[in-house]
């Protein structure tokens, strides 16, 4: 027995519809693209592109045939899987000492990852445009990378600035130089639709730049319910759906293959304080109908989760993060949790990923489910003990408990009494301690050379001239 992709919410009926209003969408409304090589490109291929609006539109027939052309993913033997990651995006560090917001600076930093990768359930940490002290943000796109190369953090696909393209593409040739490596190995590239089915000049001027150098880079959505989609969720999926499939013509467009990936980035807007937010139960509704246009469709999916509103470790925080998972995990066997995020993802908290690496080590744990043997129903065993006696001293017990049963390093596992004579410490209180006997470990060596971190700073300072 395993955690299957069974959960369903959509009949047939409203698949079609939400399909159907999709592909209206995509041939009424169509998509704005700001640029001509773009446009060109897509009118090659069969799309109806007028160049005075610069909007794209695609027939019904085109996209039913872009989808009947997809790889077909094996939906009925997907392996369960969770995963995790430290990702700083932006905003502040919550220090685990004092409570403070603090600025991310390359010391906490530093820091953070090397928690990551000492946490079992975590392993690393990401990072994707965030502001660091001291450092000019006109160029966080390439301090990104420096110190992701640098502290072994996964890169993340900032670009920002079409004036920056050659300098990220400068200093990913010079690490696969460090490495022995190509650039296309440390190449990673996202741009966003900015507004509702529109991909903006400067998005599209990015996009080619690297797209015509071989480099993918991804487009991405990030759907607000209120906002830049229908309040109405059926509306939102509809719009989102478009525009993720249109993304995913564009990318075959340029960079050929036959995938088919659905994504859900899809979050409501709070109509009192228009906070786009992540805990929320509307999200992982989405996510559910989402994956279910997937299977229909027969790609790939992935839902948007993990995530919580809450501003510091709490059980807003615990109960945000299950919400926020265990739906999308039932639905189609895959979750993902952002370990240490706070407020979206505005904050990053040692306390909180601690935390979170608790939770999805118990996470891994119910997707494994359990076998269901002659030799786990134990019938024998329980003919052997018989009525009214316990299994604790039985070999059987012996032999499995520790496979069978998770055991957790910060949640409670004594009863009250137990708890209170070893001095009544919550889960925040553990995790603090885990982060600092973690602090006392070997640092990590770094990711390059100092030769090698001497030139990166050379492109960082050719890119500070090139967009003052």
């Amino acid at each position: 027995m395993r955690i299957a992709a069974s959960a369903r919410v959509l009949n047939d009926q409203e698949i079609r519809m939400i399909h159907g209003a999709a592909l209206r969408i995509l041939s009424e409304t169509g998509i704005s693209v700001e640029n001509e090589s773009l446009l060109q490109k897509l009118a090659d291929v069969g799309a109806k592109v007028d160049r005075e609006t610069t909007t794209v539109c695609f027939a019904p027939e085109f996209i039913e045939r872009f989808i009947d052309e997809s790889n077909k993913f094996d939906w009925e033997n997907v392996e369960p899987s969770v995963s995790s990651g430290a990702d700083v995006f932006q905003g502040y560090y919550l220090d685990p000492d004092t409570d403070e917001y603090l600025p991310w600076t390359g010391k906490r930093l530093a820091d953070y990852s090397k928690l990551a990768r000492y946490l079992d359930n975590v392993g690393h940490a990401a990072m994707l445009g965030c502001p660091i002290e001291g450092i000019d943000r006109r160029i966080i796109p390439l301090v990104q990378r420096y110190y992701c190369w640098k502290l072994g953090m996964a890169a993340g696909g900032s670009i920002w600035d079409t004036r920056l393209c050659p300098f990220i593409l400068e200093m990913c040739e010079e690490m696969g130089r460090e490495t022995g490596k190509d650039a296309r190995d440390y190449f990673t590239g996202m741009v966003f639709f900015t507004s509702a089915l529109k991909l903006p000049r400067s998005e599209a001027e990015q996009f080619v730049f690297f797209a015509e150098r071989g480099l993918p880079v991804s487009l991405c959505s990030m759907t607000s319910a209120g906002g830049t989609a229908p309040v109405t969720l059926a509306g939102a999926v509809a719009e989102h759906l478009a525009e993720v499939l249109a993304a995913r013509v564009i990318h075959r467009t340029y960079y050929g293959g036959r995938e088919l990936h659905i994504s859900s980035t899809i979050a409501p807007y709070d109509m009192r304080t228009l906070m786009y937010a992540y805990g929320r139960p509307e999200r992982q509704i989405v996510n559910l109908i989402m994956s279910d246009m997937a299977r229909y469709y027969k790609a790939e999916f992935h839902g948007h989760g993990g995530h919580t509103d809450a501003k510091k470790p709490s059980a807003e925080a615990g109960a945000q993060r299950a919400l926020t998972t265990i739906p999308t995990l039932m639905a189609c066997g895959r979750t993902y949790v952002g370990a240490g995020k706070l407020s979206m993802d505005e904050i990053g908290s040692p306390v909180q990923m601690v935390i979170d690496n608790e939770y999805v080590g118990a996470l891994k744990r119910f997707a494994r489910g359990c076998d269901i043997t002659e030799e786990t129903l134990a019938v024998d065993v329980v003919n052997e003990v018989g009525p009214g006696k316990l299994f604790i001293d039985h070999e059987h017990t012996a032999r499995h408990f520790r496979g069978e049963l998770w055991e957790p390093k910060i949640w409670a596992r004594e009863m009250f009494a137990g708890w209170m004579a070893s001095g009544a410490r919550t889960d925040v209180d553990k995790a603090r301690d885990e982060y600092h006997e973690i602090m006392k470990k070997p640092d990590f060596a770094p990711g390059f050379s100092e030769a090698c971190g001497a030139r990166f700073e050379k492109i960082m300072k050719k890119a500070v001239a090139a967009v003052s």
